[in-house]
């Protein structure tokens, strides 16, 4: 009888509780629609004044210059934080008149709390990702706010930020924001801050991964010095760890491990054991720059000549056919200086048959000591624009007054016990203690090795590759290990590949696997799964794989996640990209504010380990600027198909990527293409997206926290816990596995409202 009661009671409570979360209604809207009209509104008036209207609203809004002042009554701003936790809330003026110089100041907080107060701009977006989203202006960049004048007819806010330290007591605390001009006109309203009894930890659990490209921050900021790049790298840095996010390679850029490499011949080329005159390899030099002639040349560079003497360079060559090429012999002096206008040059004509040619010197300048030899892969233009391959066997340099070769290793036949991995670990080691030391800024780094590509020129399955291979993988799992960073590294050595290119995909992982089974291979994925299906190659990388990431668009069938899952060590992260529209929560821009908190939310309702987003700060458009120029974010910040991506393409309707995709920061060099001196070493510009992003990561640490609780709940506490860890399908559905209708809530409430609950169950067992 007992049980029957627990049961009924269990059932009730489980009942009512999802009775509750249906009240919350899931909008189906065609159009983006940041005034919330569906909700009447939001946000709070705090005052109504002849000069200007005053309203707050939660830091989960798009607040656009248009949107109606809020009616609803709430002068005092109301928010609860953990302790270690960001939380931000939105002061908006909307002045009748002008404003002039308009301060703003948050007061009376204890000391620890601090403030950060961010102008919230806008920028025009020209194009459309989807039919979701429309062309506009829309609020993202947040700026440090500086006091100015505020113009009247339209919304001007202000992104406050309230962080609370880890060693702040729980209680009640209140403050002041105070709002004044130049006239004398002010305005203020109470701050009630209710700190949580529980910490928030240093180190995210929600693992991440957000590209940086520092050369493009060098460029655009203007940092000639290494002292400049070294302040803003650390500016860049502490941003990143501020916003709980890892920055992939970005964290050794600076500061890299140096491979070289020992008793290797050549270097610009490839061996090729599949086409040759003679012996194992020949050698095969590719050029497909439009913009640069693309050469090889023996390691050792210089070879030592006499002036005067006659030299005959022999060799043999072929091409894909009927072609053109060039070899090219400079000379130096005594100091390794390569003298001017001393070049000898011979162009051929080559094809697919084998054939040889010889390049005659009939005497070397007085001044030359040296000379190089370089083998090209097409004819050497000036301007580079020849594209071409060509392979060089058997090459004799000869001296025709001893008749001896002076370059032995013209014939391509390594010996692969000469062969060394060199790596220099000296400055990397300074930079790991510094970010993954006893308490961590970030959680990973993805760790480029150079012979998962190619080893020196040695394409995979020879034995000279495997040689290399086995010697780098091995030092770089022992490095690894001495400075414990093996549960943080991660290699991310191809992206997106196509099926065809799985069965290579699986030999490159299954050779880490071999030689470094500690060290942990990742995959970015954007088309659909296959995990389960014998017929497909993707299937025979789950044993050597260890991080698969998903485009959310391409996470149809939840189960499969959850078979990876089962496998240990196995994890599966998301990222946002391009490809994921509407209806799917995006990164876009001009789409919802709840989206990227909601992404956290359904993360960690599926259970997945990480986030994604491929770059920060893609603020580049080689295909659509003028050679040479800078696109400004400030200005067009759709993110452009760009020609640095190689030869891959996409079909789409636009050749836009999205408003904002690939770009969470914005550069401070406003005016990049005309200011190229004024060195900007600052912290990047955040953006709204980036701060309602932290907030779902701060919410995925509130679940976390809550998972870990319940055994010490009561058992009717323990109930709505369980039901709290994940979102129900009447708020959240995109499973093509049932055939639903893909939606979720667009209302920020519903998260705000389930954070509340999920901070009061804390507080009773924290």
């Amino acid at each position: 009888m007992r049980k029957i009661i627990f049961t009924t009671l269990l059932l009730t409570l489980f009942v009512a509780f999802h009775a509750s979360a249906k009240e919350w209604k899931v909008e189906k809207l065609d159009k983006c629609d940041p005034y919330m009209k569906a909700q009447g509104g939001y946000g709070y008036l705090i005052k109504n004044t002849p000069q200007a209207d005053v309203w707050w609203a939660e830091g989960i809004y798009k607040v656009m210059k248009d949107t109606p002042v809020a009616k609803r009554k709430g002068a005092t701003v109301k928010i609860s934080a953990a302790r270690n936790e960001y939380e931000s809330f939105i002061v908006v003026i909307n002045p009748k008149q002008t404003l002039g110089n308009v301060q703003i100041e948050v007061e009376g907080l204890p000391d620890g709390i601090t403030a950060t107060i961010r102008e919230v701009e806008y920028v025009e977006t020209y194009y459309t990702n989807d039919d979701y989203g429309w062309p506009g202006l829309w609020p993202d960049p947040l700026p440090l706010y500086e006091p100015k004048d505020l113009n009247p007819g339209e919304n001007h806010s202000f992104w406050i930020t309230l962080y609370t330290p880890a060693g702040q007591p729980a209680g009640k605390y209140t403050g002041t924001v105070s709002i004044s001009d130049a006239s004398g006109w002010s305005v203020s309203t109470p701050i009630a801050l209710q700190v949580r009894p529980f910490t928030l930890p240093a180190t995210p659990t929600l693992h991440s991964g957000f590209g940086l490209r520092f050369d493009h921050v060098i460029q655009y900021e203007n940092l000639k010095t290494r002292e400049q790049q070294e302040e803003s790298f650390q500016n860049y840095m502490e941003t990143y760890r501020d916003y709980r996010i890892s920055p992939s390679y970005a964290p050794f850029y600076l500061t890299p491990a140096i491979f070289s490499y020992s008793g290797i011949d050549w270097k610009g080329g490839t061996f090729d054991p599949d086409h040759k005159a003679g012996g194992r390899y020949s050698y095969v030099v590719a050029d497909s720059s439009y913009d640069k002639n693309v050469s090889a040349q023996a390691t050792d560079g210089l070879i030592p000549v006499c002036p005067g003497t006659k030299y005959q360079i022999v060799f043999d060559n072929r091409s894909d056919g009927p072609a053109n090429s060039t070899v090219r012999v400079d000379c130096y002096d005594s100091d390794r200086n390569k003298l001017p206008y001393r070049s000898h040059f011979l162009h051929f004509a080559t094809g697919s048959e084998w054939k040889s040619d010889t390049l005659t010197i009939e005497r070397l300048p007085q001044e030359a000591a040296y000379a190089s030899l370089l083998l090209y892969g097409a004819t050497a233009v000036i301007g580079g624009e020849t594209t071409g391959r060509t392979w060089y066997d058997n090459i004799r340099f000869t001296d025709l007054s001893t008749g001896n070769n002076l370059l032995p290793q013209g014939d391509f036949e390594p010996d692969p016990s000469r062969f060394k991995v060199n790596i220099d670990w000296s400055i990397f080691e300074k930079t790991a203690a510094k970010y993954y030391g006893d308490t961590p800024w970030f959680t990973g780094f993805t760790f480029d090795i150079p012979v998962l590509h190619n080893a020196c020129g040695f394409p995979f399955g020879t034995e000279e590759h495997e040689r290399l291979f086995k010697d780098c993988v091995q030092q770089v799992e022992a490095e690894f290990e001495k400075l414990n960073l093996l549960d943080k590294a991660y290699l991310y050595w191809v992206d997106e590949p196509f099926p065809d290119a799985y069965p290579g995909i699986r030999a490159t992982n299954a050779l880490i696997k071999k030689y470094a089974p500690r060290l942990r291979p990742f995959l970015a994925e954007q088309f659909p799964w296959l995990v389960g299906n014998e017929n497909d190659p993707r299937l025979d990388i789950v044993d050597v794989t260890d991080i698969f990431c998903v485009s959310w668009n391409c996470l149809d069938d939840h189960e499969k996640v959850e078979r990876v899952h089962k496998i240990p060590g196995k994890e599966v992260w998301t990222y946002l990209c391009t490809a994921t529209r509407a209806p799917f929560f995006t990164n876009f821009i001009d789409h919802d504010g709840i989206d990227m908190r909601m992404w956290i939310w359904a993360t960690r309702t599926l259970g997945l380990k990480g986030i994604l987003i491929w770059r920060n700060n893609y603020w580049t458009a080689l295909a659509a600027s003028e050679e040479g120029a800078f696109k400004s974010v400030w200005e067009e910040p759709a993110s452009f198909i760009s020609g640095e991506v190689g030869a891959r393409n996409y079909e789409m309707d636009q050749k836009i990527w999205g408003n904002g995709d690939g770009m969470m920061f914005y550069h401070n060099n406003r005016k990049p293409g005309i200011d190229r001196d004024t060195p900007y070493t600052g912290r990047p510009i955040p953006c709204v997206r980036l701060e309602i992003l932290r907030d779902g990561i701060e919410d995925y640490e509130y679940l976390t926290l809550l998972e870990k609780t319940i055994p010490a709940m009561s058992k009717t506490d323990a109930a709505k816990a369980r039901a709290l860890l994940t979102l129900p399908r009447d708020v959240f559905q995109d499973d093509d596995a049932t055939h639903g209708e893909k939606y979720y809530i667009k209302d920020p409430q519903y998260l705000l409202h389930r954070r509340a609950q999920i901070a009061s169950l804390l507080e009773k067992y924290l």
